[in-house]
């Protein structure tokens, strides 16, 4: 018996030893080997690995590693697809990378609303309100991962606009830089809100507003997931007169301003796919001046904002998200309206609200999801075309129940904006189509606190 019970923890042990010697087991990393990359500097994609040639990992390590250098490569925008396959030979692992590029030059036709949004636009359905010219983008210029924008539009308003975006200049690829500048002609302007409605002043004559601007960045990227920005900037403001009249609290009494604004941004960023996360966390922050007491004295704000999002996975088909985002706004003499935010600007919006615009310095926006994988990301083919760049499709299709909540502090236009200075919130139903070159379609039924109900439709991610 006491042989029995000897033998049993003998052969126990000798599993137990085996198995873990098994996980513990490590691999060293042989060559890395990249194709697909026409037209893409090939450091770039080394860039986005975490694992490099001589590493030496256990297969649970490198198993993470490579999905997480997909979900890198995928979020840089250059690719369609991207496939990692490992091979043993030996005592080495060979990594094979292979991507599928996408089309980076498009000239790209406007014809576009002057509205905020489409939803806007949509109750008017007027056709002199639209805007048309030509956008040209290159994208991965240079096959550097550099972005090349022109756009040049006429119509309701014109407007001239240059970028140019260069995320490495250095061996290391961890300093980058980028330039904008640009002049804008506004036939129509926004002088103030009534019943939280745009208020427009239209010039006939002339031009009722111009800016010119110009934008210098610096980016500090040190690890895969982390993101400096700082810029400077100018700006030339110039308003008609008749704004003055409407609203004299539009500017600080001039009808002319140059200013300088420095800001600067941190992300944080964890998702699994930037155009539509279903999984991981995502946080930024930013803190702009407008005004540097030069130029023009009058204009002296700051602003501190961030955002936080956070996706995760219930079971299966199933995920939650929610999302925070708040502003704070400090100054030590009134805010005209030129330099007002509020609910319904810059990514500051409530689902149900998109007809509304709420004055606020101050913001808080709580929006949440529950979302069903109703079809997952499926991928096809397009047989009668011959490039590899748009004959293989991927899409998807989810389901989501929503609630948004939020509040806008304001000091300055409350008056005739009975939204302003409460708390608002809105639920509903929406359903989201994503496909390849990061296009995500949104329709959603929403009904808010004041008993409004609509279809609203969205060119982003909800959240």
């Amino acid at each position: 018996m006491r042989t029995k019970i000897v033998l049993v923890i003998c052969l126990f042990h000798f599993f137990a030893i085996n198995l873990f010697s098994q996980q513990d087991e490590t691999i060293k990393i042989g060559t890395i080997k990249i194709s697909g990359d026409k037209i893409t500097y090939q450091p770039v994609i080394y860039r986005e690995l975490e694992f490099a040639e001589g590493d030496v990992l256990t297969g649970e390590e490198l198993d993470k590693k490579i999905l997480r250098s997909k979900q890198n490569l995928m979020n840089r925008s250059l690719f369609n697809f991207v496939f990692i396959e490992k091979t043993k030979h030996g005592e080495t692992m060979d990594i094979s990378v292979r991507v599928i590029e996408r089309w980076y030059i498009w000239p790209i036709p406007i014809v576009e609303y002057a509205d905020r949004n489409i939803n806007i636009w949509w109750e008017t359905k007027d056709f002199s309100r639209l805007n048309y010219g030509i956008d040209l983008r290159i994208e991965n210029f240079r096959g550097r991962m550099e972005n090349l924008n022109l756009i040049a539009k006429a119509g309701f308003d014109q407007t001239y606009i240059g970028r140019w975006q260069i995320p490495y200049l250095t061996k290391h690829q961890v300093f980058g830089m980028g330039f904008e500048g640009g002049y804008l002609m506004n036939h129509e302007v926004v002088y103030a809100t009534n019943d939280n409605k745009y208020q427009y002043y239209k010039s006939n004559t002339s031009y009722a507003r111009k800016i010119g601007f110009a934008t210098i960045n610096l980016t500090f990227r040190p690890g895969f997931n982390y993101l400096h920005h700082l810029s400077m900037s100018f700006t030339n403001l110039q308003v008609d007169d008749s704004v003055l009249f409407y609203n004299p609290d539009y500017t600080y009494g001039e009808s002319k301003y140059s200013f300088l604004s420095i800001s600067y941004t941190y992300k944080h960023d964890f998702r699994d796919f930037k155009p539509y996360p279903l999984k991981g966390y995502y946080f930024d922050i930013n803190i702009t001046k407008n005004g540097l007491g030069i130029l023009s004295e009058d204009v002296n704000q700051m602003t501190l904002s961030f955002n936080i999002d956070h996706f995760i996975n219930i079971y299966k088909r199933w995920n939650f998200a929610w999302g925070f985002r708040g502003k704070l706004t400090y100054a030590n003499n009134f805010q005209p309206f030129f330099l007002s935010g509020g609910i319904g600007l810059n990514g500051f919006d409530i689902r149900g609200y998109e007809l509304y615009f709420i004055n606020g310095q101050n913001l808080a926006i709580l929006k949440s999801n529950l979302k069903f994988t109703v079809v997952p990301q499926t991928t096809f083919r397009i047989r009668w075309l011959k490039s590899e760049r748009f004959n293989k499709v991927y899409y998807g299709l989810y389901a989501n129940v929503f609630f948004d909540a939020g509040y806008a502090d304001d000091n300055y236009f409350s008056k005739g904006n009975p939204l302003n200075n409460q708390m608002l919130w809105a639920a509903g139903l929406g359903i989201d189509f994503v496909t390849y070159y990061d296009v995500v379609i949104g329709v959603s039924y929403a009904i808010n606190k004041q008993n409004k109900r609509g279809v609203f439709i969205s060119l982003v991610a909800p959240i």
